[in-house]
């Protein structure tokens, strides 16, 4: 008996890698690929427009050069960029100040991005439009310190760093490829995302949470994203990453845009599905600087003011990007750390699984809806009652897909 099982694990092992299929995995691509089973980030979505739901006007005065927002405690912080002071403005939901709170310490040469994980909150001082700076730095603020209301000072840590492959300072205003307005942070990481002014791409370069002296910025991964990026958010879970960024469509008129990227593979943010998502004009958005998710599809967009012809104020806004995740990446599966064996696959009665007394779940896999459920009774679950086609099962936050055979 002992011997049966064995060998009926080892063969749902064997048939389970075997029968993996790189490919598109998310229904609502155009080139979605039902047999597919590893997703390979080949996802291909058709052009999206959305439009952005206006929160309020920012305060002129102080927040015209705002650059950067995260959300926490169900506030908004933000920040404004290079020339300002070294402030950060703690905003209700509805984009009216609450508090102003000085970072000791530190100066703000340029400052663009503002993260955060459990424990900090960081700051970007790394805007560099000449492309000589030698000084990028990110400061670092105890979360305690800027949640206690008592407090309109704090202190902060300033780490430096360089960038691996720059190795040319020459000034040459927005005219380089180590410029930066765009990083993220989790626990033990962060990631910036460049805004290159000649090729349109973005690089990601990683760096350790916190170190001494100075840092190497290391070159990971690039990303055609066809325009500059000015923010990056990720969301709690860390299972999806926005960028946000505007381009220049001729004559100094911009659009602005929102990459989503998912279902990637650790930390590769480029390796899942990315899609774009067009958000509007500078002449209804201004320019559009900060993006914090709250939530994994949802959040909050932040623009500085424009003046010139005409004048924009900087804004609030938000948006809900439900309707582009198909329920797999976010929605009705969580991600899990590996999937579950199971034979046989194709099945036509029942499915094998070497778990016992255990809820399940069986969605369709083309429309994410749920077709059966109940408890996993003898090792096994019995199907007969769906109809052919191609379903996912879950148990717990494992999964994988199976193919119903009549």
């Amino acid at each position: 008996m002992v011997k049966k099982i064995i060998c009926l694990s080892f063969l749902a092992c064997t048939t389970t890698f075997v029968n993996a299929q790189q490919g598109c995995t998310d229904p609502l691509a155009s080139n979605y690929s039902s047999g597919a089973t590893v997703n390979d980030g080949s996802c291909i979505y058709e052009p999206t427009n959305y439009t952005m739901e206006d929160v309020a006007d920012l305060n002129s005065s102080l927040l015209n050069e705002n650059s950067g927002i995260i959300v926490f405690n169900d506030h908004v912080f933000t920040i404004n960029d290079g020339g300002n002071s070294n402030t950060i403005f703690e905003l209700d939901t509805l984009g009216s100040i609450i508090r102003e709170i000085s970072i000791l310490s530190a100066s703000n040469v340029d400052w663009e991005a503002i993260s955060q994980n459990s424990q900090s909150v960081f700051v970007g001082d790394f805007g560099n439009n000449s492309g000589s700076r030698e000084n990028l730095c990110i400061y670092e603020i105890s979360k305690a310190d800027i949640q206690d209301p008592s407090l309109n000072q704090v202190p902060a840590a300033r780490s430096v760093f360089r960038y691996e492959d720059q190795i040319d300072f020459t000034w040459g205003s927005n005219a380089h490829n180590y410029d930066c307005e765009a990083f993220l942070c989790t626990e033990d990481s962060m990631y910036l995302f460049s805004k290159n002014w000649i090729d349109q791409e973005t690089k990601l370069y990683g760096l350790p949470i916190s170190w001494v002296d100075t840092a190497t910025a290391i070159l990971k991964n690039s990303f055609n994203v066809d325009g500059l990026v000015t923010d990056a958010s990720i969301d709690s879970s860390g299972e999806s990453v926005m960028l946000l960024g505007y381009k220049n469509n001729g004559a100094n008129f911009y659009t602005s845009f929102i990459w989503m990227l998912w279902d990637y593979n650790a930390n590769d943010f480029f390796s899942g599905n990315k899609r774009r998502i067009e958000i509007g004009s500078m002449l209804s958005l201004g320019q559009t600087e900060g993006i914090a998710l709250n939530g994994n599809a949802s959040g909050f967009v932040s623009s500085e003011e424009i003046s010139s012809v005409i004048t924009i104020p900087p804004k609030l806004l938000k948006f809900d990007f439900s309707e582009y995740f198909n329920g797999e990446a976010l929605n009705i599966i969580p991600k899990g750390n590996k999937e579950i064996l199971i034979y046989p696959n194709p099945s036509t009665q029942f499915i094998r699984i070497e778990k016992q007394n255990e809820p399940f779940k069986i969605y369709e896999l083309a429309t994410s809806r749920l077709v059966l459920k109940g408890l996993i009774r003898s090792n096994q679950i019995d199907v007969t009652s769906l109809s052919s086609g191609h379903f996912y099962l879950q148990v717990g936050r494992s999964r994988t897909k199976f193919t119903k055979q009549k």
